[in-house]
């Protein structure tokens, strides 16, 4: 999606129900303007946050935001995953579901919740191993045919999943969410960034800070990796560890987009800034690279 390989980062919502500044419609609402203001304008979400009320939110913030942003903003959700839950709806066994039936009941509840009749980007959160490919190409283009899915994508899958799935239709999958950061580069050797590049799609990187592992004073490989940001930042004049971080994650190719998942409105406001200030060279990101490894590049 071109609009998508255009941007800085994503603001992922799923912890917006946790956080006082951003549980409410109104601080939620703060949150979109300040990406938007960033031109930021891709919000991350999914199904099961927090059991689809962080998608309600989102929607009972669009009151709070003028036509115009509310216009701007570009919307992702996610689909697949079923927790345990025998006493509401008799999920007995955490599973993964791309059946037809499912994904359609899911993007209907997405956009309810959402309130708006469209979503920019839907992925499958997880691989289910029992996907029929056919059938769940067949449900994500009927969607897309129905106005309701703008385009859609994968998320978690691996290279040959990625294939499988792609293989059932003529439409390129528009983007893969995959975990990626210092902490967690597999991504780079397991052929999912190639893959990117040769079959073009954007690379949404989550956890872009190890799911705030980079913070944890007793995880060796974060120190590792703490040092090695202060190093560039150093070189650089950028004190904050979380945006250099980010400022890794993009620098790795330019449709390597991070979801920036702080709820915070003071640090979502400086990472967003220090993402389209930072410049990072190639020595500076083997640096970090090695640091997260624990060892030199062969």
């Amino acid at each position: 999606m071109t609009e998508l390989s255009s941007t800085t980062a994503i603001w992922g919502a799923w912890r917006a129900l946790a956080h006082d500044q951003s549980k409410t419609p109104e601080g939620f609402a703060k949150r979109l303007q300040a990406c938007l203001e960033r031109d930021i304008v891709w919000i991350d979400h999914a199904d099961i946050y927090d059991n689809g009320a962080v998608e309600s939110l989102h929607g009972e913030a669009m009151i709070e935001l003028t036509p115009s942003d509310r216009k701007r903003l570009k919307l992702i959700t996610k689909c697949g995953v079923r927790f345990v839950c025998p006493e509401q709806d008799g999920v007995r066994v955490g599973h993964y579901r791309s059946d037809a039936l499912f994904i359609r009941q899911q993007v209907e509840g997405s956009l309810a919740r959402l309130r708006t009749e469209q979503v920019d980007l839907l992925l499958l959160h997880r691989p289910d191993y029992l996907m029929q490919a056919e059938e769940t190409a067949r449900a994500l283009e009927d969607l897309v045919a129905s106005g309701k899915v703008k385009a859609f994508g994968v998320s978690n899958f691996s290279i040959h999943q990625f294939a499988r799935l792609q293989s059932a239709t003529t439409a390129p999958l528009a983007a893969h969410q995959v975990e990626f950061s210092p902490l967690m580069s597999t991504a780079l050797d397991d052929g999912t960034l190639d893959l990117s590049h040769t079959a073009p799609h954007p690379l949404l990187a989550w956890s872009p800070l190890g799911g705030g592992r980079l913070f944890d004073a007793s995880d060796i490989q974060a120190g590792r990796v703490r040092e090695a940001l202060a190093r560039t930042g150093e070189r650089l004049g950028e004190t904050d560890l979380a945006t250099l971080c980010l400022a890794w994650v993009s620098h790795t190719a330019p449709h390597v987009i991070p979801v920036v998942g702080t709820m915070s409105m003071d640090r979502l406001c400086a990472q967003l800034d220090g993402l389209a200030r930072i410049r990072m060279d190639h020595q500076d990101w083997y640096d970090i690279l090695e640091a997260g490894r624990g060892a030199p590049v062969p």
